[in-house]
């Protein structure tokens, strides 16, 4: 309801008007009485602005007089004021509804393909059957026949188990979803051995199928066979089973590494100063124009940021607004005391044992030895795990080790 009496008062128009005097409250009293219409009436002291219809002003400027106050005209609003200005200013008028006719011929065009959902499918192939079915960036949005397309995708690839092409506004979504491949059963061909990824020390051997090469506390080096693929016949069945299977299993071994770095006594650390300069350019994808420029610090970083026009989120205009962002920072060098480059090494071994072991490897030890140098303190970190050391190759006749496992390198802890 507000919002039609607001109309209401634009299409009627209205005058903001000043009011200077002792009898301001009198005036507006009688005003009312007399049917001038009123409105967003503030008073400070001996002074009022107020809201009276054109009409209206005549009259009411008639009883100031009357009531010895001041009258002032500060602004007069409304669409016959706006039709007013339109005619005075038509260049102004033109621009504007130039601006109006080139949005909406830009909004009638497609500027963004989104594709969500395709993983073994490529966006680019996508885009190439869309664009050979009339969909393409920069087409007309209402030529192309939407639901076509998505029958093209769906008959052109068989994985695509559902697709839905939606337009919104100047950008269309492609959503699709794919059919999951299917688990071909294991044949002879797939038949493969477990083998040591690393030297080390068995600690467990769980056999789901195949031969277990390797016992518990057996030394075997990288690349030897934990669980032979070759199934080996206990020798009391009635018929000998000698079937080549995919092994399956678990090994697990005690595994020694050392990793060595170096950790610096002085660093340079980046102070911003916080003075910025900011390039700013407005284009095209392929054309921009300068509007302000700026130049970068001597010591100093640089981020760019890109931003669309649009009308909304779902109606991209193909205008953007590129900043440039320089930003001065000093170079301070900072020398930190051994205990806390101690502390940066340790940091650095946890981030290390983080990134590079399995989620399922057990740390059992980590010995860290300092070595403090002139500038640099040298680290070295022996780390002892238990961790699966089990990997998959294809099936060989010959193996490193033996039924009743591995005895060479046994001095190995």
């Amino acid at each position: 309801m507000i919002y039609i009496s607001k109309l209401w008062k634009f299409f009627n128009g209205y005058v903001i008007i000043s009011i200077k005097g002792y009898n301001i409250e009198k005036l507006l009293n009688k005003a009312l009485i007399s049917g001038i219409v009123i409105r967003q009436v503030k008073k400070d002291r001996n002074a009022a602005e107020a809201e009276l219809l054109p009409e209206d002003l005549k009259a009411f400027a008639l009883l100031c007089r009357r009531y010895k106050c001041r009258l002032r005209i500060i602004n007069k609003n409304g669409f016959y004021r706006t039709l007013l200005f339109m005619k005075r200013n038509i260049p102004y008028t033109v621009g504007i509804f130039l601006s109006l006719a080139l949005i909406y011929a830009l909004a009638q065009r497609v500027w963004i393909i989104d594709i969500t959902g395709c993983s073994s499918i490529s966006k680019h192939s996508i885009l190439d059957t869309c664009k050979s079915n009339g969909l393409y960036e920069l087409c007309d949005k209402s030529s192309p026949d939407y639901k076509k397309i998505a029958e093209a995708l769906r008959i052109k690839y068989k994985n695509i188990a559902w697709i839905n092409i939606s337009l919104k506004g100047s950008r269309v979504h492609i959503r699709l979803a794919e059919d999951k491949p299917s688990v071909n059963a294991v044949t002879d061909s797939d038949a493969c051995d477990i083998v040591s990824a690393a030297q080390c020390r068995i600690s467990s051997v769980v056999t789901e199928k195949g031969t277990p090469m390797v016992k518990k506390n057996d030394i075997v080096k990288k690349g030897d066979v934990l669980i032979s693929a070759q199934l080996v016949p206990a020798g009391t069945e009635e018929t000998p089973v000698t079937d080549i299977v995919k092994a399956k299993g678990n090994v697990r071994g005690i595994v020694t590494r050392n990793y060595s770095f170096t950790v610096p006594y002085t660093i340079s650390k980046r102070e911003y100063t916080g003075r910025k300069r900011t390039a700013v350019f407005i284009g095209t994808a392929y054309k921009k124009i300068c509007i302000k420029g700026a130049k970068p610090f001597l010591s100093g970083e640089s981020s760019k940021e890109i931003i669309r026009l649009g009308l909304g989120e779902d109606c991209p205009l193909p205008f953007f607004i590129y900043k440039d962002i320089y930003s001065e920072y000093i170079d301070k060098s900072i020398k930190r005391d051994i205990e806390t480059v101690k502390k940066e090494a340790s940091v650095h071994i946890t981030e290390f044992i983080a990134q590079n072991y399995d989620i399922s490897s057990d740390i059992l030890s980590v010995k860290t030895k300092y070595s403090e140098g002139k500038e640099s303190l040298s680290v070295n970190a022996e780390i002892i795990s238990d961790e699966n050391i089990g990997k998959e190759i294809p099936h060989t006749d010959t193996g490193g080790n033996t039924l009743n496992g591995t005895t060479e390198n046994s001095g190995i802890g």
